[in-house]
């Protein structure tokens, strides 16, 4: 009897479990992935051959794929779990720009996941890639840090606003290529206050050259960063 009452209280506490977040089917199985296994389905993978500091998908094997040749990056290594097309894409625009904060459940889960997955388990704090104030207070919320305090929660790491956005730049959504990089070029710094662990992992939300995660881990190893893996949802 006790236990029929907990879990009628947790239903009324934590409605969404059992909840696809995308689509609304309700079942058991879905506890707290907040997503059918249908949903899940369409949002395609990162797989074949990837970039083993990018995680771009490559049509050859090799170590490198030509944009990190061509451009050093001075993070360790990023990864992603869906290719950045089609339903991941429309969901990731949802949750970003849509008000559809609650998605962050559903991606927080994938992540960590993923990261058990490939035990990555020896990180030491987890740090959200910064947006600007005046964003994020239009937005309602920084869904970097959405997704980096699901994490920190799930595996028991600190989250750690180690980074500042100290001004406004132009969304990189509206620019291309190198022009994504000069937009990027000195628009973080550290808040000194707090100190920087070894090893870090930087989550944002999406990949494209990799320039805000670059900027940000500039700015980390400059003050004590020894190893910084970034994570995004897509790229």
């Amino acid at each position: 009897m006790i236990d029929g009452l907990l879990r009628e209280i947790s239903e009324i506490l934590l409605p969404e479990k059992n909840t696809c977040l995308v689509c609304g089917y309700k079942d058991p199985y879905i506890n707290t992935s907040y997503i059918c296994l249908h949903c899940e389905s369409l949002l395609a993978r990162l797989e074949g051959i990837l970039c083993i500091k990018c995680s771009k998908s490559m049509a050859n094997d090799g170590d490198l794929c030509g944009d990190c040749v061509k451009m050093e990056k001075v993070f360790d290594k990023s990864l992603a779990l869906f290719q950045y097309r089609d339903e991941a894409k429309a969901l990731i625009n949802d949750f970003k720009y849509h008000n559809k904060s609650y998605l962050y459940k559903v991606f927080g889960f994938q992540m960590v996941k993923f990261l058990k997955d490939i035990d990555l388990t020896d990180i030491k704090a987890v740090v959200p890639v910064p947006v600007h104030k005046a964003k994020e207070l239009k937005r309602g919320y920084n869904q970097s840090e959405l997704l980096a305090s699901y994490i920190s929660f799930n595996l028991g790491l600190p989250m750690l606003k180690l980074v500042k956005r100290n001004k406004d730049t132009t969304p990189q959504s509206r620019l291309e290529g190198y022009a994504r990089w000069n937009n990027m070029a000195g628009a973080f710094e550290i808040d000194k206050g707090v100190p920087i662990p070894d090893k870090i992992l930087l989550v944002d939300d999406i990949y494209t050259t990799g320039s805000t995660v670059n900027e940000c881990s500039k700015v980390l190893k400059k003050w004590g960063a020894d190893e910084i893996i970034c994570l995004a949802i897509a790229r």
